[in-house]
């Protein structure tokens, strides 16, 4: 049996919830696509993909000691963003600034345990970031002027994370993520 499955940390940002609909109801009109539910917000570390119970037991192995208990960071939710870039945006999120450096070291981390156990290094740069929606198609001006007014926004910080192997289990709703046990 396999799991489709990434390394990650949930967070909740404090007050959000009365962000959040504003956000949907100023974007909602400009972007189409799906928006993620609060209960998924989480940071990625490592994606996976399908994976065997046995290739899940021997990463919580190598991880052990980061998967124990909660790690200290300094992180703000701090305004928005789009992946690749705001011009052609495909992926729609919070970004993340880790000021102690903490999320990148955990990711470095991270990677080289998966190293040792033959998965190849990650080719993408680490930008840590709350995806909040994925884009089918965008209103490419409107979202330009509207994001801007965004840039600076401070959503919440968060001052511990706990680092989980989650499963992703896709639903035709949209993807339910859980720690895996």
């Amino acid at each position: 049996m396999k799991k489709r499955v990434f390394i990650g940390s949930f967070v909740k940002i404090p007050g959000f919830n009365r962000e959040y609909p504003r956000i949907k109801k100023e974007f909602g009109g400009i972007l189409a696509g799906r928006w993620i539910p609060e209960r998924n917000f989480h940071i990625t570390y490592r994606f996976l993909g399908d994976i065997s119970l046995d290739e899940i037991s021997n990463i919580r192995a190598v991880l052990k000691d980061k998967l124990k208990g909660s790690i200290s960071v300094d992180i703000k939710f701090k305004g928005l963003g789009a992946f690749p870039n705001l011009a052609n945006p495909r992926v729609f999120f919070i970004q993340v600034e880790d000021t102690s450096g903490n999320l990148q070291e955990i990711s470095r981390f991270i990677n080289q345990k998966l190293a040792l156990l033959g998965y190849p290094d990650e080719k993408r740069l680490f930008k840590p970031h709350i995806t909040l929606k994925r884009i089918k198609h965008v209103e490419r001006d409107q979202f330009l002027r509207k994001i801007k007014s965004y840039e600076n926004k401070l959503f919440g910080i968060q001052k511990e994370i706990k680092i989980d192997i989650v499963e992703s289990i896709l639903k035709p709703e949209g993807a339910v993520y859980k720690p895996v046990e």
